[in-house]
Protein backbone atom coordinates (compact mmCIF):
# COMPACT_ATOMS: atom_id res chain seq x y z
CA UNK A 1 0.00 0.00 0.00
CA UNK A 2 1.06 3.62 -0.34
CA UNK A 3 1.56 5.56 2.91
CA UNK A 4 1.16 9.33 2.59
CA UNK A 5 1.64 12.34 4.88
CA UNK A 6 -1.21 14.30 6.46
CA UNK A 7 -0.94 16.99 3.77
CA UNK A 8 -0.92 14.31 1.12
CA UNK A 9 -4.08 12.75 2.58
CA UNK A 10 -5.83 16.13 2.60
CA UNK A 11 -4.86 16.80 -1.02
CA UNK A 12 -5.99 13.31 -2.03
CA UNK A 13 -9.47 13.69 -0.54
CA UNK A 14 -9.99 17.27 -1.68
CA UNK A 15 -9.17 16.19 -5.25
CA UNK A 16 -11.50 13.18 -5.06
CA UNK A 17 -14.53 14.85 -3.55
CA UNK A 18 -14.52 18.35 -5.00
CA UNK A 19 -16.80 18.68 -8.06
CA UNK A 20 -14.88 17.59 -11.16
CA UNK A 21 -16.76 19.82 -13.60
CA UNK A 22 -15.28 23.12 -12.42
CA UNK A 23 -15.88 25.79 -15.05
CA UNK A 24 -14.89 29.37 -15.70
CA UNK A 25 -18.16 30.36 -14.01
CA UNK A 26 -16.68 29.11 -10.71
CA UNK A 27 -13.50 31.20 -10.94
CA UNK A 28 -15.01 34.38 -9.52
CA UNK A 29 -13.26 37.72 -9.21
CA UNK A 30 -13.60 39.79 -6.03
CA UNK A 31 -16.21 42.07 -7.59
CA UNK A 32 -18.26 39.05 -8.72
CA UNK A 33 -18.18 37.53 -5.23
CA UNK A 34 -19.22 40.91 -3.82
CA UNK A 35 -22.22 40.96 -6.16
CA UNK A 36 -23.24 37.47 -5.00
CA UNK A 37 -23.05 38.59 -1.38
CA UNK A 38 -25.16 41.69 -2.09
CA UNK A 39 -27.76 39.55 -3.88
CA UNK A 40 -28.02 37.21 -0.89
CA UNK A 41 -28.33 40.19 1.48
CA UNK A 42 -31.15 41.70 -0.61
CA UNK A 43 -32.94 38.34 -0.67
CA UNK A 44 -32.60 38.09 3.11
CA UNK A 45 -34.18 41.47 3.76
CA UNK A 46 -37.25 40.85 1.62
CA UNK A 47 -37.94 37.15 2.09
CA UNK A 48 -40.75 35.86 4.33
CA UNK A 49 -40.23 32.98 6.73
CA UNK A 50 -41.01 29.58 5.18
CA UNK A 51 -41.70 26.18 6.64
CA UNK A 52 -39.45 23.46 5.23
CA UNK A 53 -40.77 19.92 5.37
CA UNK A 54 -38.63 16.86 5.95
CA UNK A 55 -38.67 15.77 2.30
CA UNK A 56 -35.50 14.22 0.87
CA UNK A 57 -36.79 14.31 -2.70
CA UNK A 58 -37.50 18.05 -2.59
CA UNK A 59 -34.09 18.71 -1.07
CA UNK A 60 -32.40 16.61 -3.72
CA UNK A 61 -34.25 18.41 -6.49
CA UNK A 62 -33.22 21.81 -5.08
CA UNK A 63 -29.59 20.74 -5.04
CA UNK A 64 -29.88 19.24 -8.53
CA UNK A 65 -31.45 22.36 -10.02
CA UNK A 66 -28.74 24.53 -8.47
CA UNK A 67 -26.11 22.27 -10.07
CA UNK A 68 -27.90 22.30 -13.44
CA UNK A 69 -28.05 26.10 -13.32
CA UNK A 70 -24.36 26.27 -12.44
CA UNK A 71 -23.50 23.91 -15.28
CA UNK A 72 -25.62 25.91 -17.74
CA UNK A 73 -23.92 29.11 -16.66
CA UNK A 74 -20.51 27.47 -16.98
CA UNK A 75 -21.40 26.13 -20.42
CA UNK A 76 -22.47 29.55 -21.69
CA UNK A 77 -19.41 31.29 -20.25
CA UNK A 78 -17.16 28.50 -21.51
CA UNK A 79 -18.35 29.06 -25.07
CA UNK A 80 -16.07 32.05 -25.25
CA UNK A 81 -12.86 32.79 -23.37
CA UNK A 82 -12.96 36.52 -24.02
CA UNK A 83 -13.75 39.25 -21.48
CA UNK A 84 -17.37 39.60 -22.63
CA UNK A 85 -18.40 36.00 -21.92
CA UNK A 86 -21.57 36.15 -23.99
CA UNK A 87 -19.94 38.13 -26.81
CA UNK A 88 -20.69 37.26 -30.42
CA UNK A 89 -17.55 39.05 -31.63
CA UNK A 90 -15.60 35.82 -32.02
CA UNK A 91 -11.94 35.97 -32.83
CA UNK A 92 -9.43 33.17 -32.91
CA UNK A 93 -5.69 32.84 -32.94
CA UNK A 94 -3.96 31.15 -35.86
CA UNK A 95 -0.48 29.89 -36.62
CA UNK A 96 1.25 29.39 -39.93
CA UNK A 97 2.06 25.77 -38.97
CA UNK A 98 -0.50 24.16 -36.66
CA UNK A 99 1.29 20.80 -36.79
CA UNK A 100 4.10 22.35 -34.74
CA UNK A 101 2.41 25.15 -32.73
CA UNK A 102 -1.26 25.57 -31.80
CA UNK A 103 -2.65 28.88 -30.54
CA UNK A 104 -5.88 30.10 -28.95
CA UNK A 105 -6.92 33.70 -28.33
CA UNK A 106 -7.52 34.71 -24.69
CA UNK A 107 -7.40 38.50 -25.06
CA UNK A 108 -10.04 41.00 -23.94
CA UNK A 109 -10.13 43.28 -27.00
CA UNK A 110 -10.80 41.02 -30.01
CA UNK A 111 -11.96 43.78 -32.38
CA UNK A 112 -8.78 45.79 -31.79
CA UNK A 113 -6.48 42.78 -32.00
CA UNK A 114 -7.68 41.25 -35.28
CA UNK A 115 -4.89 41.77 -37.79
CA UNK A 116 -3.02 44.16 -35.48
CA UNK A 117 -1.05 41.94 -33.14
CA UNK A 118 1.13 38.88 -33.67
CA UNK A 119 4.63 37.51 -33.35
CA UNK A 120 7.03 34.91 -34.73
CA UNK A 121 8.11 31.84 -32.76
CA UNK A 122 10.74 29.16 -33.29
CA UNK A 123 10.99 26.06 -31.07
CA UNK A 124 14.34 24.42 -30.37
CA UNK A 125 13.28 22.06 -27.55
CA UNK A 126 10.05 20.71 -26.06
CA UNK A 127 9.43 20.34 -22.34
CA UNK A 128 9.75 16.70 -21.29
CA UNK A 129 8.99 14.66 -18.13
CA UNK A 130 11.51 12.75 -16.04
CA UNK A 131 11.69 9.08 -16.96
CA UNK A 132 13.19 6.32 -14.81
CA UNK A 133 13.75 3.04 -16.66
CA UNK A 134 14.41 0.03 -14.46
CA UNK A 135 16.67 -2.95 -15.08
CA UNK A 136 15.67 -5.41 -17.80
CA UNK A 137 15.08 -8.69 -16.02
CA UNK A 138 14.11 -12.17 -17.25
CA UNK A 139 10.31 -12.27 -17.06
CA UNK A 140 9.97 -15.78 -15.66
CA UNK A 141 12.86 -15.61 -13.17
CA UNK A 142 13.11 -14.00 -9.75
CA UNK A 143 15.98 -12.67 -7.68
CA UNK A 144 14.06 -11.35 -4.65
CA UNK A 145 13.24 -13.33 -1.54
CA UNK A 146 9.61 -13.57 -0.36
CA UNK A 147 8.71 -10.96 2.25
CA UNK A 148 7.40 -7.46 2.84
CA UNK A 149 9.21 -4.60 1.06
CA UNK A 150 8.93 -0.83 0.92
CA UNK A 151 10.39 2.13 -0.97
CA UNK A 152 9.85 5.87 -0.79
CA UNK A 153 9.10 8.50 -3.43
CA UNK A 154 9.73 12.22 -3.05
CA UNK A 155 7.67 14.33 -5.48
CA UNK A 156 6.25 17.87 -5.32
CA UNK A 157 7.99 18.36 -1.94
CA UNK A 158 6.03 15.48 -0.43
CA UNK A 159 7.12 11.99 0.51
CA UNK A 160 5.13 8.81 -0.10
CA UNK A 161 5.86 5.28 1.06
CA UNK A 162 4.90 2.27 -1.05
CA UNK A 163 4.65 -1.13 0.63
CA UNK A 164 4.19 -4.43 -1.16
CA UNK A 165 4.69 -8.14 -0.58
CA UNK A 166 6.46 -10.83 -2.57
CA UNK A 167 5.23 -14.40 -2.27
CA UNK A 168 6.71 -17.75 -3.19
CA UNK A 169 6.36 -18.26 -6.92
CA UNK A 170 6.24 -14.52 -7.82
CA UNK A 171 8.24 -13.93 -11.00
CA UNK A 172 9.95 -10.68 -12.02
CA UNK A 173 7.07 -9.83 -14.36
CA UNK A 174 4.59 -10.42 -11.51
CA UNK A 175 6.47 -8.02 -9.23
CA UNK A 176 6.71 -5.38 -11.97
CA UNK A 177 3.01 -5.72 -12.73
CA UNK A 178 2.18 -5.35 -9.02
CA UNK A 179 4.22 -2.14 -8.72
CA UNK A 180 2.84 -0.73 -11.98
CA UNK A 181 -0.71 -0.99 -10.63
CA UNK A 182 0.30 0.31 -7.19
CA UNK A 183 1.99 3.45 -8.56
CA UNK A 184 -0.71 4.26 -11.11
CA UNK A 185 -3.48 3.82 -8.54
CA UNK A 186 -1.76 6.13 -6.03
CA UNK A 187 -2.31 9.19 -8.25
CA UNK A 188 0.65 11.19 -6.93
CA UNK A 189 1.87 12.53 -10.27
CA UNK A 190 3.67 9.44 -11.55
CA UNK A 191 2.82 7.06 -14.38
CA UNK A 192 4.23 3.51 -14.54
CA UNK A 193 4.32 1.01 -17.38
CA UNK A 194 6.08 -2.23 -18.25
CA UNK A 195 8.32 -2.25 -21.32
CA UNK A 196 9.48 -5.50 -22.87
CA UNK A 197 12.50 -6.65 -24.82
CA UNK A 198 12.01 -10.24 -25.91
CA UNK A 199 11.88 -12.41 -22.80
CA UNK A 200 13.02 -9.52 -20.60
CA UNK A 201 10.98 -6.69 -19.08
CA UNK A 202 11.56 -3.50 -17.10
CA UNK A 203 9.39 -1.13 -15.07
CA UNK A 204 9.38 2.42 -16.46
CA UNK A 205 8.21 5.33 -14.26
CA UNK A 206 7.66 8.85 -15.57
CA UNK A 207 6.40 12.12 -14.08
CA UNK A 208 3.09 13.46 -15.34
CA UNK A 209 4.51 17.00 -15.27
CA UNK A 210 7.29 18.37 -17.43
CA UNK A 211 10.22 20.69 -16.89
CA UNK A 212 12.10 21.90 -13.82
CA UNK A 213 11.58 25.07 -11.84
CA UNK A 214 14.59 27.14 -10.71
CA UNK A 215 16.41 25.28 -7.94
CA UNK A 216 14.95 21.87 -8.81
CA UNK A 217 17.25 19.06 -9.93
CA UNK A 218 14.62 16.37 -10.57
CA UNK A 219 10.87 15.81 -10.77
CA UNK A 220 10.97 12.86 -8.37
CA UNK A 221 13.34 10.60 -6.43
CA UNK A 222 12.96 6.95 -5.45
CA UNK A 223 14.88 5.52 -2.48
CA UNK A 224 14.66 3.16 0.53
CA UNK A 225 14.63 4.24 4.21
CA UNK A 226 12.17 1.93 6.02
CA UNK A 227 14.28 -0.17 8.40
CA UNK A 228 11.35 -2.32 9.55
CA UNK A 229 10.83 -4.00 6.17
CA UNK A 230 13.10 -5.79 3.74
CA UNK A 231 15.21 -3.70 1.39
CA UNK A 232 16.71 -4.28 -2.03
CA UNK A 233 13.71 -3.72 -4.30
CA UNK A 234 14.95 -0.36 -5.62
CA UNK A 235 18.40 -1.64 -6.57
CA UNK A 236 17.18 -4.98 -7.92
CA UNK A 237 14.44 -3.47 -10.09
CA UNK A 238 16.47 -0.33 -10.91
CA UNK A 239 13.67 2.03 -9.92
CA UNK A 240 16.09 4.89 -9.17
CA UNK A 241 17.79 4.81 -12.59
CA UNK A 242 17.05 8.10 -14.41
CA UNK A 243 17.04 7.38 -18.14
CA UNK A 244 15.77 10.82 -19.22
CA UNK A 245 15.82 13.88 -16.92
CA UNK A 246 13.02 16.45 -17.13
CA UNK A 247 13.74 19.40 -19.41
CA UNK A 248 12.17 22.78 -20.12
CA UNK A 249 10.80 23.97 -23.43
CA UNK A 250 13.14 26.41 -25.20
CA UNK A 251 11.98 28.78 -27.91
CA UNK A 252 12.33 32.32 -29.26
CA UNK A 253 9.64 35.02 -29.52
CA UNK A 254 10.56 37.56 -32.19
CA UNK A 255 14.18 36.45 -31.76
CA UNK A 256 14.25 36.70 -27.95
CA UNK A 257 15.23 33.50 -26.08
CA UNK A 258 12.54 32.11 -23.74
CA UNK A 259 11.96 28.99 -21.63
CA UNK A 260 8.92 27.27 -20.07
CA UNK A 261 8.45 24.28 -17.76
CA UNK A 262 5.43 23.27 -19.87
CA UNK A 263 4.65 23.00 -23.55
CA UNK A 264 1.46 24.99 -22.86
CA UNK A 265 1.79 28.63 -21.78
CA UNK A 266 0.43 32.13 -22.37
CA UNK A 267 2.03 35.02 -24.21
CA UNK A 268 1.26 38.64 -23.37
CA UNK A 269 -2.19 37.88 -21.97
CA UNK A 270 -3.44 37.49 -25.55
CA UNK A 271 -2.45 33.99 -26.64
CA UNK A 272 -2.29 30.50 -25.19
CA UNK A 273 0.25 28.40 -27.08
CA UNK A 274 0.67 24.62 -27.28
CA UNK A 275 4.07 23.46 -28.57
CA UNK A 276 3.81 20.17 -30.46
CA UNK A 277 7.06 19.81 -32.40
CA UNK A 278 10.38 21.60 -32.76
CA UNK A 279 10.98 23.80 -35.80
CA UNK A 280 13.81 23.62 -38.30
CA UNK A 281 16.82 25.78 -37.43
CA UNK A 282 16.11 29.33 -38.54
CA UNK A 283 12.45 28.60 -39.36
CA UNK A 284 9.77 30.89 -37.89
CA UNK A 285 6.06 30.28 -37.28
CA UNK A 286 3.79 33.33 -37.31
CA UNK A 287 1.01 33.69 -34.70
CA UNK A 288 -1.84 36.20 -35.11
CA UNK A 289 -5.57 36.91 -34.61
CA UNK A 290 -8.39 36.64 -37.13
CA UNK A 291 -12.20 36.75 -37.22
CA UNK A 292 -13.73 33.29 -36.83
CA UNK A 293 -17.23 32.83 -38.24
CA UNK A 294 -17.10 29.07 -37.65
CA UNK A 295 -16.45 29.66 -33.95
CA UNK A 296 -19.43 32.00 -33.86
CA UNK A 297 -21.70 29.34 -35.39
CA UNK A 298 -20.39 26.78 -32.93
CA UNK A 299 -21.08 29.24 -30.09
CA UNK A 300 -24.72 29.62 -31.15
CA UNK A 301 -25.18 25.85 -31.62
CA UNK A 302 -23.74 25.18 -28.16
CA UNK A 303 -25.88 27.91 -26.58
CA UNK A 304 -29.05 26.43 -28.10
CA UNK A 305 -28.03 22.88 -27.16
CA UNK A 306 -27.34 23.82 -23.53
CA UNK A 307 -30.62 25.73 -23.27
CA UNK A 308 -32.59 22.80 -24.75
CA UNK A 309 -30.96 20.36 -22.33
CA UNK A 310 -31.83 22.56 -19.36
CA UNK A 311 -35.48 22.90 -20.47
CA UNK A 312 -35.85 19.15 -21.07
CA UNK A 313 -34.36 18.29 -17.68
CA UNK A 314 -36.70 20.77 -15.99
CA UNK A 315 -39.66 19.26 -17.85
CA UNK A 316 -38.68 15.75 -16.76
CA UNK A 317 -38.78 16.48 -13.03
CA UNK A 318 -42.07 15.26 -11.53
CA UNK A 319 -41.33 15.31 -7.81
CA UNK A 320 -44.14 16.32 -5.51
CA UNK A 321 -43.58 19.77 -3.98
CA UNK A 322 -40.98 20.63 -6.65
CA UNK A 323 -42.18 23.39 -8.97
CA UNK A 324 -40.75 22.02 -12.19
CA UNK A 325 -43.44 23.77 -14.26
CA UNK A 326 -42.45 27.14 -12.82
CA UNK A 327 -38.76 26.49 -13.55
CA UNK A 328 -39.57 25.50 -17.12
CA UNK A 329 -41.92 28.44 -17.71
CA UNK A 330 -39.37 30.92 -16.31
CA UNK A 331 -36.68 29.57 -18.63
CA UNK A 332 -38.90 29.31 -21.72
CA UNK A 333 -40.16 32.83 -20.97
CA UNK A 334 -36.64 34.13 -21.54
CA UNK A 335 -36.57 32.46 -24.96
CA UNK A 336 -40.01 33.85 -25.84
CA UNK A 337 -38.89 37.34 -24.90
CA UNK A 338 -35.66 37.30 -26.91
CA UNK A 339 -35.92 34.60 -29.58
CA UNK A 340 -39.42 35.02 -31.04
CA UNK A 341 -39.74 36.15 -34.66
CA UNK A 342 -36.06 35.75 -35.62
CA UNK A 343 -36.50 32.75 -37.93
CA UNK A 344 -34.83 34.76 -40.71
CA UNK A 345 -31.42 34.21 -39.08
CA UNK A 346 -32.04 30.49 -38.68
CA UNK A 347 -33.14 30.18 -35.02
CA UNK A 348 -36.73 29.08 -34.37
CA UNK A 349 -38.66 28.76 -31.12
CA UNK A 350 -40.59 25.47 -31.16
CA UNK A 351 -43.97 24.81 -29.51
CA UNK A 352 -42.39 22.78 -26.69
CA UNK A 353 -40.16 25.71 -25.72
CA UNK A 354 -36.97 24.34 -27.26
CA UNK A 355 -34.98 26.03 -30.03
CA UNK A 356 -34.00 24.68 -33.45
CA UNK A 357 -31.42 25.94 -35.97
CA UNK A 358 -31.45 26.17 -39.75
CA UNK A 359 -27.74 25.98 -40.59
CA UNK A 360 -28.06 27.55 -44.03
CA UNK A 361 -29.87 30.65 -42.75
CA UNK A 362 -27.52 30.91 -39.77
CA UNK A 363 -24.44 30.80 -42.04
CA UNK A 364 -25.87 33.62 -44.15
CA UNK A 365 -26.60 35.70 -41.05
CA UNK A 366 -23.14 35.13 -39.58
CA UNK A 367 -21.26 36.03 -42.75
CA UNK A 368 -23.55 38.93 -43.76
CA UNK A 369 -22.51 42.60 -43.49
CA UNK A 370 -25.06 43.32 -40.75
CA UNK A 371 -24.32 40.23 -38.70
CA UNK A 372 -23.84 42.11 -35.43
CA UNK A 373 -27.27 43.73 -35.55
CA UNK A 374 -28.97 40.58 -36.84
CA UNK A 375 -27.56 38.44 -34.04
CA UNK A 376 -28.19 40.93 -31.23
CA UNK A 377 -31.27 38.97 -29.96
CA UNK A 378 -29.04 35.93 -29.43
CA UNK A 379 -26.58 37.96 -27.37
CA UNK A 380 -29.43 39.38 -25.28
CA UNK A 381 -30.76 35.84 -24.82
CA UNK A 382 -27.35 34.63 -23.67
CA UNK A 383 -27.02 37.52 -21.19
CA UNK A 384 -30.51 36.85 -19.81
CA UNK A 385 -29.79 33.13 -19.35
CA UNK A 386 -26.63 33.91 -17.38
CA UNK A 387 -28.58 36.26 -15.08
CA UNK A 388 -31.27 33.60 -14.61
CA UNK A 389 -28.75 30.93 -13.68
CA UNK A 390 -27.21 33.29 -11.11
CA UNK A 391 -30.68 33.89 -9.64
CA UNK A 392 -31.35 30.13 -9.42
CA UNK A 393 -27.95 29.46 -7.83
CA UNK A 394 -28.56 32.04 -5.10
CA UNK A 395 -32.08 30.80 -4.22
CA UNK A 396 -32.87 27.31 -5.62
CA UNK A 397 -35.50 26.86 -2.89
CA UNK A 398 -37.90 29.17 -4.73
CA UNK A 399 -38.74 26.13 -6.88
CA UNK A 400 -39.70 24.02 -3.85
CA UNK A 401 -43.23 24.29 -2.47
CA UNK A 402 -42.74 26.02 0.90
CA UNK A 403 -45.69 27.17 3.06
CA UNK A 404 -45.25 30.75 4.28
CA UNK A 405 -45.13 30.97 8.10
CA UNK A 406 -44.72 34.70 8.47
CA UNK A 407 -44.41 37.58 5.99
CA UNK A 408 -41.89 40.32 6.55
CA UNK A 409 -43.31 43.39 8.26
CA UNK A 410 -43.29 46.11 5.59
CA UNK A 411 -42.95 48.80 8.27
CA UNK A 412 -40.01 47.19 9.98
CA UNK A 413 -36.41 48.11 9.42
CA UNK A 414 -34.74 46.09 6.64
CA UNK A 415 -32.43 43.68 8.44
CA UNK A 416 -30.96 40.39 7.33
CA UNK A 417 -32.39 37.15 8.69
CA UNK A 418 -29.79 34.43 9.28
CA UNK A 419 -32.45 31.74 8.87
CA UNK A 420 -33.05 32.51 5.20
CA UNK A 421 -29.48 31.81 4.11
CA UNK A 422 -29.26 28.77 6.36
CA UNK A 423 -32.35 27.01 5.04
CA UNK A 424 -30.59 25.81 1.90
CA UNK A 425 -27.37 24.71 3.62
CA UNK A 426 -29.13 23.47 6.73
CA UNK A 427 -31.48 21.17 4.85
CA UNK A 428 -28.51 19.06 3.80
CA UNK A 429 -27.54 18.40 7.45
CA UNK A 430 -30.87 18.12 9.26
CA UNK A 431 -30.77 14.32 9.16
CA UNK A 432 -27.78 14.40 11.50
CA UNK A 433 -29.86 15.89 14.32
Amino acid sequence: MAGISFNGAYNHFIQDYVSKDVTQADAHRKDELRDVYKSIARLNKKSPLYLLTDDDKSRNEAIDIKERARQLQGSIIGLNNQADRSSLNHSSAFTSDEEKVLASYIGKTPEEDVGNIGFDISVSQLATPQINTGRYLPKDSTGMSPGNYAFDVRINQQEYEFQFSIYNGDRNIDIQDKLEKLINKAGIGLSASIIEDGNRSALQISSTKTGLRPGEISQFEIYEVNTDLQKGAVSYLGLDQVSAPASNARFTLNGEEKASISNKFTVGGKFELQLKETTEPGAQIHVGVQNDNEALKKHIHSLVSNYNTFVKEASGAHVEKFKSDKLRSDTVGIAIQHMSNIEDIGVKLEKDGTLSIDDELLSQAVSGPGSREALSPIKAFSDALIEKTKDISIDPMKYVDRPVVNYRNPDSRDTSSPYVTSEYSGMMFNNYC
